[in-house]
């Protein structure tokens, strides 16, 4: 039987000639991810199963992720991550067209995996001021976990979610090597942090400034550690300090660092986005224009809704992407 604790670390790959994956080796040095609790359920008519996982990352401090893992119909032919907005603190499914799209998921061949992170501010929770990279980092180690260990079929893994849970992955994907691990991201709502500097502090005639009055402020003054100590974003500070803009384009998802990384070469993103009234399309463009590997673009000019996932529109075009990857 094996131990509930399982420690993972950062992932050294040797360079592969051709493009089948295989699951890279574990060395020392980054997370350790310990089952707390396991026990069973029934979801959407379906065997389901609830994990509690405490997640203990150097330089952060120790959160608990609750993962809802849902079998499928038949022979699982791959796998599908989930993760929700904000601080991705609610599962996957909560509406009819979010419920709609996992029981169609699962009624061809998907496994389930929704991450719920745990606490008042999901994965920022008792993580305030540590920004969102590092905030972030946690999700490619749950993703790692799973695949490992929970996984049925790693043939097909396909990570999704949309606004904050469209940032976790792309964090992923930029910092930590995510690529190496899934086969597909489907991002959608954004993701809307590709350029904090230019969300925040923008021109008034930017197409890629978020309006007034939306969350990313209040949850950006909080993982950069300015709640209640300059509230600069919520405030939308006419003269920023200077170290205000620094730490924005040092934790935005598109700057030019050798170290960050937007070639993809054993995956393909798929991104889907509305006419956002909160701009979250124009912040994912710039990522999407980042990217040098493989990416397809889906625009829904007639929608103007953030909850992408929560439209039938935006719905019906996740479920025809998986629709195209399974088949």
């Amino acid at each position: 039987m094996k131990s509930p604790i399982f420690t993972f670390f950062l992932i050294a790959l040797c360079s592969c000639t051709t493009n089948e994956k295989e699951l890279p080796k574990v060395e020392p040095d980054l997370v350790t991810i310990q089952l707390i609790s396991e026990s069973n359920q029934v979801y959407l008519g379906r065997s389901s199963t609830l994990l509690v996982l405490a997640l203990t990352d150097r330089n952060v401090s120790t959160r608990n992720v609750t993962i809802r893992i849902t079998q499928s119909d038949i022979s699982p032919k791959g796998a599908l991550i989930l993760s929700s907005g904000g601080f991705g603190n609610s599962f996957y499914g909560i509406g009819f067209q979010t419920n709609t799209t996992l029981d169609f998921a699962l009624s061809n061949g998907l496994q389930v995996f929704e991450i719920k992170w745990e606490g008042p501010y999901g994965w920022g929770t008792a993580n305030e001021g540590i920004g969102y990279t590092l905030a972030l980092r946690g999700y490619t180690e749950i993703v790692k976990w799973l695949k490992i260990n929970r996984v049925q079929n790693t043939d097909k893994i396909i990570c999704h979610g949309g606004s904050g849970g469209s940032m976790q992955i792309a964090y992923g994907l930029t910092n930590f090597d995510l690529d190496e691990f899934i086969d597909y991201g489907i991002l959608v709502a954004g993701p809307p942090s590709s350029d904090l500097e230019r969300a925040i502090f923008g021109e008034q005639e930017d197409i890629a400034l978020w309006p007034d009055g939306i969350g990313g402020f209040g949850i950006t003054d909080y993982i950069m550690g300015w709640r209640n100590n300059g509230n600069y974003c919520t405030n939308r500070a006419v003269n920023p300090p200077s170290f205000v803009l620094d730490r924005l384009r040092d934790e935005s998802l598109v700057q030019d660092k050798p170290e960050n990384k937007y070639n993809y070469s054993l995956m393909h993103l798929y991104f889907v986005n509305t006419d956002d009234i909160t701009h979250a399309d124009q912040q994912g463009l710039l990522y999407f224009n980042s990217i040098t590997s493989a990416k397809s673009w889906i625009y829904l000019p007639n929608e103007t809704s953030h909850d992408v996932a929560g439209i039938e529109a935006g719905a019906l075009a996740i479920r025809s992407l998986l629709h195209q990857i399974l088949n």
